[in-house]
């Protein structure tokens, strides 16, 4: 089992369908001998594979919400995505009570930090030219780094929102109530693999100020019966940064950008935007705001409720703001500790000769498949067949049409050699001689 990420593979329940390899976005898994397995260094963490497998094989692990019980003080960081997992009755002073009621000292919005970086990203943006890429989905962030490095440098240079608040909360914490570092738990409250990833290894920084994340299938039931028992509900100085939560859908944080915006949510409709992007089709776009997920982070495999319905809900909520929540914005530290750097998976060989060619071997596989993309080999496709050939992975039989032409092949051999006689026993036919 890799640490490294969140997404992992239940072995006994694999089918080995290739449904998970068909729709990976970087091509990480394969299927051999009916099991699915996953290529760590390609692997984004995005969930596609968990939406897609019908078996349930794949799973994130996360944290418990036992885990809370282990510090002095646990504070929870609740993501704007989940107000949309209830309807309108249950608003989010509501939950705030309800996961106090849960063991948790306090509780904070990371949509307070989606709008301080919403006034940060105005200013960068009015000293930077366009293109700029928003980082605040870690699982785009790694797709780029993965197989874009070339638009690196169009990243945000800014932490995300949760990061900035889990920043602030723990030192705040740590300041006015005198509790070390190993005293404070800060969770957060995850929609997605993708950020449970960020928090162990963290994008653009040294070290994560979260101490774990509990996944939202997770803490819903139990924080939905604790709600349902309060009496009253009674939060006076709460007002909910309703803009901020509006960062739940797709376009919730570039529509409060007020600049040359486009949003798109869904892996692969990222992955065509990047592509034109890269290709220098889209220069005249100056803020691209890329969400793994669809319809937005309220699409993240680990919320309870259906996508849309949960859009829909957000939708509503945020009809109650109309402004930006007043808040000292020069107490959030923005800046990320190292820059972005490539992941890019390298060249077949590190030998410049050997890799000339597996190069010129790898146009010969190619071209010897036959480019249907079936993925009843166990790769997403024949280029990526061709590749695992390559470097030793796979055989051009794994391929079912070339293996049955071998076995076509094999068996006209093999039939030509049933009506063979050795010379010894073979005699001439003497019948028509006179």
């Amino acid at each position: 089992m890799n640490k490294s990420h969140s997404v992992h593979l239940k072995e006994d329940k694999c089918e080995g369908c290739t449904n998970c390899v068909q729709n990976c976005p970087t091509k990480a898994i394969r299927v051999h001998q009916g099991q699915a397995w996953i290529k760590d260094q390609y692997c984004i963490d995005c969930g596609e594979c968990i939406r897609n497998c019908e078996h349930h094989a794949k799973h994130v692990i996360t944290g418990e919400l036992k885990e809370i019980q282990e510090y002095e003080y646990s504070i929870a960081v609740v993501p704007p995505s989940f107000y949309g997992q209830f309807t309108e009755e249950i608003d989010p002073v509501h939950v705030t009570i309800g996961l106090k009621e849960l063991g948790f000292k306090e509780v904070w919005d990371a949509a307070l930090g989606a709008e301080a970086l919403t006034r940060a990203t105005r200013d960068y943006l009015k000293n930077n030219e366009g293109p700029i890429i928003s980082s605040a989905c870690p699982a785009v962030v790694r797709l780029i780094k993965l197989l874009y490095p070339e638009l690196i440098d169009y990243l945000l240079p800014l932490k995300p929102p949760v990061e900035i608040v889990a920043q602030k909360i723990r030192q705040r914490v740590k300041k006015s109530k005198g509790f070390d570092d190993d005293q404070v738990g800060v969770f957060f409250i995850t929609p997605c693999p993708a950020k449970m990833t960020a928090i162990k290894n963290p994008l653009g920084m040294e070290e994560s100020f979260f101490t774990g994340a509990i996944a939202v299938d997770k803490i819903y039931r139990p924080l939905l019966q604790k709600v349902k028992e309060l009496k009253t509900v009674n939060e006076k100085d709460y007002k909910p940064p309703y803009l901020g939560i509006g960062w739940a859908n797709s376009g919730g944080e570039s529509g409060l950008i007020n600049n040359d915006t486009i949003a798109v949510s869904g892996i692969h409709n990222v992955i065509s935007v990047l592509e034109e992007l890269d290709r220098g089709d889209l220069s005249h776009i100056k803020f691209f705001e890329l969400l793994a997920c669809e319809p937005g982070c309220v699409g993240g495999v680990l919320n309870v409720k259906n996508p849309f319905l949960a859009q829909f809900n957000i939708k509503k909520l945020i009809k109650q703001g109309d402004k930006l929540v007043k808040q000292e914005v020069g107490k959030y530290d923005f800046i990320l500790d190292n820059d972005f750097e490539s992941n890019a998976v390298g060249p077949l060989d590190d030998d410049f000769n050997s890799a000339i060619a597996k190069l010129a071997k790898l146009k010969d596989e190619t071209d010897a498949l036959p480019g249907l993309d079936c993925a009843a080999c166990g790769t997403p496709d024949c280029k990526t067949l061709a590749e695992d050939i390559v470097n030793g992975l796979a055989s051009r039989s794994d391929c079912v049409f070339i293996l049955r032409q071998q076995l076509a092949d094999l068996t006209d051999q093999m039939t030509s050699l049933a009506h063979s006689l050795p010379p010894v026993m073979q005699r001439e036919d003497k019948s028509d001689e006179t």
